[in-house]
């Protein structure tokens, strides 16, 4: 056996280390002892000699490193190792009596043995297993286990025995400042797997870790050592190919080690976050990291949400992409859905890199049912105070409200701790829908409506007399919150002209924001591989959503019927709806089968693929010119489209936002002729339209 010694300045301590080997039971001819020296000069040959005088059976020899590193003087031992196999000990630390011969004892075909570590003080106090390394050991000590049961047995170098030919078949990576014994490590896994058997301490053989400040592997906590140097040890690792689930797994375990140290990082500066992550999307490790350890503890903003991920609506897609656009850590307290209500685990990834806590409230999905909202609020606001006890105020809090409950919760908030700030975003007006009628639905005068209207009295507002839900909803934004964020600028107008206070006009015209629902970086519409086939030569448009051939699209239906057949042939539009089977009956009906595809929804990273590669993706205004002089609605899909790189064509109303859009296609709802016209500039643009018939 090869015992390597890696050594930098260490005159002082190697009496000690090589001291506990030359004690050991095991025989002296049965191992040799290789100290590399890979600092400045010191006075460590001198050292050696000493420790060659007071022990002279040991055998004992000395490497001399060029270059200065601890992965490199590693490097260097197990070249010159001359035994069967070799384990480590760092200079600055030693071995009990026992240590080598019990490494033997547990070694076996295809088992490393795993030595428990014990920390020792400058202090004189007793050694102690209380450490991260140690206290899963031992309570598998003589068994035979796999490491990824322990993975921590080998994120330090010491401790373990192994041939010498599968140690040299992986090297140590000498551009790591630090954490080079977990990327080695895993590539001796990855290379030749293996099991691990905890030493029985019954056995004597404690590998004794001395606690000395500011050693390679013991720096204070900095940027530089804590952030930088993980994520270059995440980045080795990451890089490696994984193939087996085993493999895989011990990776994930290191990374996830690594991780928990940027988070103490961060749990101390927690404004280091926004840097972090962009250090984090520099190198491209995004899917590398387990966000949730990343941010864990460390939200101090808060999100009321009643739809949030993984549940597949435009609600909580849209929160999501909110929370990643703000930049800030944020625990989240959402609804449950309801077994119904469609999942999209995937899509969990578009705030995963700003999510701390989330937890869902079981309440009945009820809009504007008062019970259902009380029960509701009740239960978000019991645990955002079990939060708050374990790590301190909120910051703010962002309530986006389709749901009115969102705004409940954030208005008590609020009302009961006013420093805390209120970005309160409206999806659509509350007090009326797209048909200009009045939404309703009467809260009681419980304690709760009690508390809430007199918070807007004593903000100088009126509550609803009627106690109408959705008025209450938006008159709590109106008087107390601090940000009040409209997704478009005719949405203001309109929910500001039905509101008779002008005092109150005036607070949210000083304290609101338009903003557009955001649209997500070009990566995310290449998460997937496109699977769904698209036939060339053709010009081919999608649809997402609702799509009905006796309403709504009529103009595009009834300009799909006007085309002339060799047109027809060079057209298809692909519809992605909730209910294809139903569609494809219309479609029969009217003739377009051979025009129109109807396909069941996809998910929304399939969907941020699809529109990649369609030539023409089709949005349309909601029709509102009979109930509002000022369409107040922008599709949700505008911001998905905005990022795709493929044109337009937006059926519109005159003066809509979506009219002002920049699409490469536009004609006005209710006019097939105009949409036939449109469908011909996109074949003529795309050199599919027909030949000028010369002979007429």
């Amino acid at each position: 056996m090869t015992v390597i010694v890696p050594s930098y300045l260490g005159a002082k301590l190697l009496p000690t280390s090589l001291g506990s080997l030359a004690r050991q039971t095991l025989a002296p001819r049965e191992f040799e002892v290789v100290v590399v020296l890979n600092g400045p000069e010191d006075e460590s040959r001198t050292a050696i000699d000493d420790v060659r005088t007071a022990f002279p059976e040991l055998r004992l020899r000395i490497v001399e490193a060029s270059t200065a590193g601890a992965g490199n003087a590693r490097n260097l031992g197990l070249d010159a190792a001359a035994g069967r196999s070799v384990t480590f000990v760092d200079a600055d630390d030693e071995v009990t009596p026992g240590y080598l011969k019990a490494l033997l004892a547990h070694a076996g075909l295809g088992i490393v043995p795993v030595a428990s570590v014990a920390d020792v003080t400058d202090g004189g106090a007793a050694p102690t297993f209380d450490n991260y390394l140690s206290n899963r050991l031992l309570a598998r000590a003589g068994e035979v286990t796999d490491p990824t049961q322990i993975p921590s047995s080998l994120g330090f170098v010491a401790g373990k025995i192994i041939p010498t030919a599968v140690a040299r078949a992986s090297r140590f990576d000498t551009t790591l400042r630090s954490g080079e014994d977990v990327v080695y490590w895993f590539d001796v896994f990855e290379a030749a797997p293996f099991r691990i058997r905890p030493v029985a301490l019954d056995s004597d053989g404690v590998y004794l870790r001395h606690v000395v400040a500011n050693s390679i592997s013991r720096q204070a906590r900095s940027y530089d050592f804590s952030v930088t140097q993980r994520l270059d040890v995440i980045e080795r690792l990451w890089s490696r190919p994984a193939e087996e689930p085993r493999s895989r797994k011990l990776r994930a375990s290191f990374i996830s080690g690594q991780v928990s140290l940027v988070n103490a990082h961060l749990r101390v500066e927690p404004d280091d976050h926004t840097r972090v992550v962009e250090d984090i999307r520099s190198r491209g490790l995004e899917d590398a990291i387990p966000w949730r350890r990343l941010n864990a503890g460390i939200a101090r903003d808060l999100g009321i949400l009643y739809s949030f991920l993984p549940y597949a609506d435009t609600s909580a897609l849209v929160a999501a992409r909110r929370i990643r656009d703000r930049g800030v850590v944020v625990d989240v307290v959402s609804n449950k859905m309801g077994a119904d209500k469609p999942t999209d685990w995937s899509a969990g990834v578009i705030a995963r890199e700003n999510l701390d806590r989330t937890f869902e409230v079981d309440a009945r999905t009820a809009a504007f049912e008062w019970g259902p909202l009380k029960t509701f609020t009740r239960r978000a606001l019991a645990k955002v105070a079990e939060w708050e006890d374990e790590k301190g105020l909120y910051r703010s809090v962002y309530s986006r409200t389709m749901w009115p409950g969102s705004n409940l919760v954030a208005a008590l908030l609020k009302l009961r701790r006013p420093e805390i700030r209120w970005i309160a975003e409206f999806s659509d007006p509350q007090l009326f829908n797209a048909y200009g009628q009045r939404r309703v639905g009467q809260a009681s005068t419980d304690s709760l409506w009690k508390e809430l209207a007199a918070g807007l009295a004593s903000a100088g507002v009126d509550a609803p007399a009627d106690r109408n839900i959705p008025h209450l909803v938006e008159l709590l934004a109106y008087a107390l919150a601090d940000e009040i964020v409209f997704t478009n600028q005719h949405q203001r107008t309109f929910m500001l002209d039905y509101l008779p206070e002008q005092q109150l006009v005036e607070r949210v015209l000083e304290r609101s924001r338009v903003s557009h629902h955001p649209t997500l970086p070009e990566s995310f519409y290449h998460r997937v591989d496109g699977e769904y086939p698209l036939e060339p030569g053709l010009l081919n448009m999608a649809y997402f959503g609702a799509f009905y051939a006796t309403r709504g699209l009529t103009e595009v239906v009834e300009a799909l019927k006007a085309l002339t057949p060799a047109e027809r042939t060079k057209v298809r539009l692909h519809v992605f709806t909730s209910d294809p089977a139903t569609l494809s009956q219309e479609l029969e009906a009217h003739g377009l089968t051979d025009v129109v595809t109807a396909n069941p929804y996809v998910s929304y990273f399939a969907f941020l693929e699809l529109t990649t590669r369609m030539d023409v993706l089709l949005v349309n205004d909601a029709r509102t010119r009979d109930h509002y002089d000022v369409n107040p609605f922008l599709p949700s899909k505008w911001s998905d489209y905005a990022g795709s790189g493929s044109d337009v064509w937006a059926v519109v109303e005159e003066g809509s936002i979506l009219s002002t859009m920049p699409t490469a296609y536009r004609s006005p709802l209710g006019d097939p002729g105009a949409a036939v016209a449109a469908v011909r500039r996109m074949l003529a643009d795309r050199g599919l339209a027909d030949a000028p018939d010369l002979t007429r």
